[in-house]
C-alpha cells in the first residue's frame, strides 16, 4: 500500500495498493565490501486502469568497517 497514489509525469497508478516483484543477487567479499543488484516492480495487477506499473534497477556497494 503506497502512502499516495504514485505519478511520475503523467504516468500515474489508478490505486494506492500495488504488488511488488522482487529480484535481486550480490557478493559479500573478506575485505568488507558487500555489492548487490536489485530489479523491482510494482503494478497493481490489473485490478483497475490504467495499470502502467514502474521499474526500478538498484546497485549497491557497501563497506563495512
Amino acid at each position: 500500500m503506497l502512502s499516495e497514489i504514485y505519478d511520475n509525469n503523467g504516468r500515474r497508478f489508478s490505486t494506492n495498493f500495488q504488488f511488488g516483484d522482487h529480484i535481486g543477487a550480490g557478493y559479500v567479499l573478506a575485505n568488507g565490501w558487500d555489492f548487490s543488484f536489485k530489479y523491482q516492480h510494482y503494478s497493481n495487477g490489473g485490478i483497475r486502469h490504467p495499470n502502467p506499473g514502474i521499474n526500478y534497477a538498484v546497485l549497491k556497494a557497501t563497506y563495512m568497517f
